[in-house]
């Protein structure tokens, strides 16, 4: 009889933690920023920042100028920028950006032209202070519909707030190429 009940214990026993690590958020899902989405005017506030998606753009090639000199970027897939209006609420702070596609995939800034004027990675936000931005993004355009601009904070945003900002169910507006200007 003993034999028998501890191999049922043992059965027992495996099955609860079968059931507990089927059931129970990983450790990645559980430490992650809060959602939080834009409300019905398409501003959205997070614990240290409130955005709002002013506008989107895309372009097959996007021209500035930086330090005197003009620069032209292209690309085989598409730019895709959004106009954004960010106030600090606490703090000085940076801000981050990532499209979230309509697939699902996630898409940074584009590091080739981060040198372009009000761009998000220069940007400094004061609190109390409306300021406008751009985040710039090369992605396929068939990712821009139904897709949205996620938001955090720059650093350690774990169990922070992201702020979540739909795009428009029509695609933007597409030029051949895009002039940013400071």
């Amino acid at each position: 009889m003993k034999p028998l009940a501890s191999v049922l214990i043992v059965l027992l026993g495996g099955g609860i933690l079968g059931v507990l690590m089927s059931t129970l958020p990983s450790y990645d899902s559980s430490l992650r920023p809060i959602a939080v989405h834009a409300d019905a005017k398409g501003v959205g506030q997070g614990r240290l920042f409130a955005a709002e998606l002013k506008g989107l753009t895309s372009a097959d090639a996007i021209s500035y100028a930086w330090a005197g000199t003009e620069t032209v970027r292209d690309t085989s897939a598409t730019f895709l920028v959004a106009e954004l209006s960010v106030t600090a609420l606490r703090k000085s702070l940076m801000i981050e950006a990532v499209w979230l596609g309509a697939t699902g995939r996630r898409y940074s800034q584009s590091a080739r032209v981060e040198n372009a004027p009000r761009t998000l990675p220069s940007t400094w936000f004061q609190p109390g202070l409306h300021d406008t931005t751009r985040a710039v993004f090369e992605l396929p355009e068939d990712e821009i519909p139904g897709g949205q601009l996620v938001l955090t904070a720059r650093g350690n945003a774990i169990l922070d707030s992201a702020v979540h900002l739909s795009a428009p169910a029509t695609p933007p507006q597409k030029r051949d190429t895009l002039r940013l200007e400071p």
